[in-house]
């Protein structure tokens, strides 16, 4: 869990270094009102780390169904909510990413999609190495 520690303390110094809030408790930058490019259909799957309302650690794994180089939308079975932080493992790259849930959509009983936004644009978290294609 050190490197999610990490990867979080790293987000709040990127933050601070451009400007945004950089108080202790992640969740709390500004979100973007609108999309700003496309999100192009993917089919990655993903390892999601976060923290739930009791503060217990969680990971989960999960599937990337569309995204940006500012974020992107995928499929989780845990409950989140709109302004929890998460770290994204790209199972495919081994690329990590914090983000910021935007947007929670009930699918059904075990399936949300989840819509997230990432403090500073990333396209190559997106990029796959599986079946030697990049997104």
């Amino acid at each position: 869990m050190s490197r999610i520690y990490e990867s979080i303390q790293n987000a709040k110094e990127l933050r601070a270094k451009n400007g945004l809030d950089s108080s202790d408790f992640l969740g709390e930058m500004e979100l973007p009102v609108r999309r700003v490019a496309p999100r192009m259909e993917l089919d990655i799957d993903l390892t999601v780390y976060g923290r739930s309302a009791c503060e217990d650690a969680f990971y989960e794994a999960a599937k990337a169904v569309s995204g940006n180089g500012n974020g992107g939308m995928f499929l989780i079975s845990i409950p989140v909510i709109e302004g929890q932080d998460l770290l994204l493992i790209n199972n495919d790259s081994a690329q990590e990413q914090i983000c910021t849930v935007v947007r929670v959509h009930i699918r059904d009983i075990q399936t949300s999609e989840v819509s997230v936004s990432f403090p500073t644009p990333n396209p190559d978290f997106w990029k796959s190495r599986r079946k030697g294609r990049d997104v």
